[in-house]
């Protein structure tokens, strides 16, 4: 799966910076967002609260708790069933950086989380979320090395398909769960697809790097 050469993977590259940075400018200068308050609106009028306790549940997996785990149960099968050092090496540094980036630009922004009730516990700042955020992060590369596994090209449209739903569930179950306003989601998402674009290209590069020293050692 050769994102790094893609020329889609550089326009939604440009795309996301472009909406992280719109978003991050306005809410810095206390912009009100009609996308605010119409998505404010959308998303828990479509989600009744029969669907509360499914977003319950996305809460907590993307949580550090349950990302923690998530993340380390990735890191064994790839370790194990793969060796697939690089792709070890770029997920964790993917993660770490994804959760120290989010923790920096929400203590430099400041935004307060919204005036309504919050169905989950929060504690830190709104802008960006950082379960859209750090969500991905870690389920798009989780995506991308099983992808890189299959053979099937259905199998890999499908595992595509689950892994776009997922993520976006878990974006907009902070915008029903009144914990997030829909722009902290937008930018957490942008923020998480540029992060994940420049793991991939580490990965390539770690891999060029890798394969070359081993021909070098092969050939001595």
């Amino acid at each position: 799966m050769k994102i790094h050469k893609s020329k889609w993977a550089y326009f939604f590259l440009a795309v996301s910076a472009i909406v992280f940075l719109y978003f991050l400018v306005a809410v810095t200068n206390g912009q009100p967002l009609g996308f605010d308050r119409y998505f404010s609106k959308f998303f828990p009028g479509l989600f009744g609260e029969s669907a509360h306790p499914i977003f319950e549940v996305l809460d907590k997996m993307g949580s550090k708790i349950g990302v923690g785990i998530i993340t380390l149960a990735f890191l064994l099968l790839l370790w194990l069933k793969y060796r697939n050092y690089e792709g070890m090496t770029v997920l964790v540094f993917a993660v770490a950086a994804g959760n120290e980036v989010n923790k920096w630009v929400k203590e430099a922004v400041g935004r307060p989380r919204p005036k309504q009730e919050h169905l989950v516990d929060v504690a830190s700042f709104s802008f960006p979320s950082g379960h859209a955020m750090i969500g991905m992060i870690l389920y798009t590369l989780i995506a991308f090395f099983i992808i890189n596994e299959l053979k099937s090209s259905s199998a890999k449209w499908i595992t595509a398909i689950i892994a776009g739903i997922w993520i976006f569930l878990m974006g907009i179950s902070r915008i029903v769960l009144g914990v997030h306003y829909p722009s902290d989601v937008a930018a957490g998402f942008a923020g998480g697809y540029i992060l994940v674009v420049m793991s991939i290209f580490l990965y390539a590069a770690l891999q060029s790097m890798f394969r070359r020293n081993s021909y070098e050692q092969e050939s001595v």
